[in-house]
């Protein structure tokens, strides 16, 4: 039967975190070109699922002392967990998105282990499967570890043994030196520059009033809410729109008395007083309803070949363009927006693919990107700077040890500094590459991979750029009252890709052929002009 096991502080406070409009729980999605053997995919499961990781056939159970265990389900039966379902019209992606959303918004039973699999018996000219788990159990770096166990590099076996894998947040480091060993080991030194960067900012101005929805918005993210009300001002009189237009893209005129100070200041300046997060159309409480989509897939060289040419790199390109397609979104809406910011997740640990525990380590981070600017040179440039000076900085450090001090003190502490800093941004960005080769599920070749982080308190969407044998697409989650017609967010990545193209002269992008005016499975419902990016520049 096994042993029980105690739950970590963190993983154990994401069980009492389950909100009924916002699940924590993590939920990926995986395509086939051909018909799945489900009975060959049964063994797989069994084998490299359950029996590696216990957790699969554990239930959380609490003790008097409030504490959270693993404890094994003595009557565990993997058809509680799987359940085989056919789609009423297979050829149709908007079938299989639907499918998930309303998933999605489905609680897992706390009376079995916390996972569910939804198999799909056929998808285009293949099969597809839904594969759900509770943050409790692992973080989304590790579910993506035990998704990566599922595959072979072969049509007859092998499992694959593909390189660790990181997220957008964690930057490469000086050889030797893991990231948990430098949140641990700098983290009084971030302190120490904190406070020397709080003694240079002064007081911030107190310039905010409650009027109507921006009231409580103005409580929790004092800066988002001063960005705010100069957006607003700027868009409605163009006197005044001069004087709080400055030279850094998503900012203004309060938001940049901050940025000019680099490093931990900016850090300081986000955890103390707020993000460069304005109230829009999607600001609110969060509903039951969700909504999943993802874009076609562009190619990944593409990117590299134009991080290159404007000295960046490819997870600058990847943020430049999620926030290209937030600026068409808000723009076709009518909804004036200087500045949003997401939660981006760092891996504090290498990932191990054969590890005898999953679980939850890693840190958050802010990153704030531009929704007001066009042109796409001038919003990479931007993302750059801020990605560096996250990379560069203490961020991760003091985020982590913010969260591990709050955590130990006070579960509802805990809880309530967490609703606060997720409802200072808009939601979770995740970078998290796949294998870089084909690949194989119970013999079938994997067609595309995409998955979601789950979001808190009143966030209204997950963002996901998943990459797969040499492509990448997007993936969003949202909440369908704050983020009507989503699928234009997905169809913008694309656009914000092709105009960040056009404007790099120096790249020569090779044919693709992912086209635009298809609706085959895997592509997002997108309605583009069919041109493709072989065009010489």
């Amino acid at each position: 039967m096994g042993e029980r096991r105690r739950l970590g502080i963190q993983d154990a406070l994401w069980l009492e975190m389950d909100r009924p409009n916002n699940l924590m729980v993590v939920d990926s999605v995986i395509w086939t070109a051909e018909p799945l053997d489900f009975g060959a995919l049964r063994e797989v499961v069994e084998e490299r699922l359950l029996d590696r990781y216990p957790v699969f056939r554990s239930r959380a159970v609490r003790d008097d002392d409030g504490s959270w265990w693993w404890e094994p389900d003595p009557e565990f039966n993997f058809d509680n967990h799987v359940s085989l379902v056919s789609l009423q019209n297979p050829d149709d992606p908007g079938a299989l998105q639907d499918l998930v959303a309303a998933r999605r918004a489905e609680m897992l039973n706390r009376d079995h282990p916390l996972w569910q699999s939804i198999w799909i018996k056929r998808y285009g000219e293949g099969s597809a499967m839904i594969l759900r788990s509770h943050h409790a159990i692992a973080d989304g770096m590790r579910m993506m570890q035990v998704v990566m166990s599922l595959f072979d590099v072969a049509d007859d076996g092998g499992p694959v043994m593909a390189p660790a894998v990181v997220q957008a947040g964690a930057y490469p480091l000086p050889p030797g030196q893991s990231l948990s060993r430098r949140v641990r080991s700098s983290a009084s030194q971030a302190a120490r520059s904190a406070g020397g960067a709080i003694s240079r900012l002064g007081e911030a101005p107190r310039l905010f009033e409650r009027v109507g929805r921006l009231g409580r918005f103005v409580l929790r993210n004092p800066v988002g809410a001063g960005a705010t009300l100069m957006t607003t001002a700027k868009a409605n009189a163009a006197d005044v729109a001069g004087t709080v237009r400055v030279a850094v893209p998503g900012g203004g005129t309060l938001v940049d008395v901050f940025s000019a100070v680099p490093g931990d200041a900016d850090t300081v300046r986000k955890l103390l007083l707020g993000t460069r997060n304005d109230a829009t159309m999607w600001t609110g409480t969060a509903g039951g309803e969700k909504a999943v989509a993802w874009s076609e897939a562009l190619p990944v060289a593409a990117m590299k070949a134009l991080g290159r040419a404007n000295h960046s790199t490819v997870n600058d390109v990847l943020v430049a363009c999620v926030a290209g397609a937030l600026h068409d979104y808000l723009r076709a809406h009518e909804a004036p927006c200087s500045s949003v910011t997401f939660m981006v997740p760092v891996n504090l640990t290498p990932v191990d693919l054969t590890p005898d525990t999953l679980g939850n380590d890693f840190a958050l981070v802010q990153l704030e990107l531009p929704t007001d600017e066009a042109d796409p040179i001038k919003v990479l440039a931007a993302a750059k700077r801020r990605m560096d000076r996250i990379k560069h900085g203490h961020e991760a450090a003091l985020a982590f040890r913010f969260q591990e001090t709050i955590a130990g003190f006070s579960r509802g502490l805990y809880e309530a500094s967490v609703d606060m800093f997720a409802n200072r941004t808009l939601g979770t960005l995740t970078n998290v590459p796949g294998p870089a080769m084909p690949v194989y599920l119970a013999g079938s070749l994997v067609e595309g991979i995409v998955g979601w982080a789950p979001i808190s308190g009143n966030q209204p969407m997950s963002v996901t750029l998943s990459s797969y044998n040499g492509k990448v697409m997007l993936g969003i989650a949202c909440d369908t009252a704050l983020v009507p017609e989503h699928e234009m967010i997905v169809e913008g990545f694309v656009d914000a890709f092709e105009r960040l193209a056009d404007a790099t002269p120096s790249v020569v992008l090779m044919p693709v052929s992912w086209g635009r005016g298809g609706k085959g499975p895997g592509r997002g419902p997108g309605k583009g002009s069919g041109k493709g990016l072989g065009r010489k520049r």
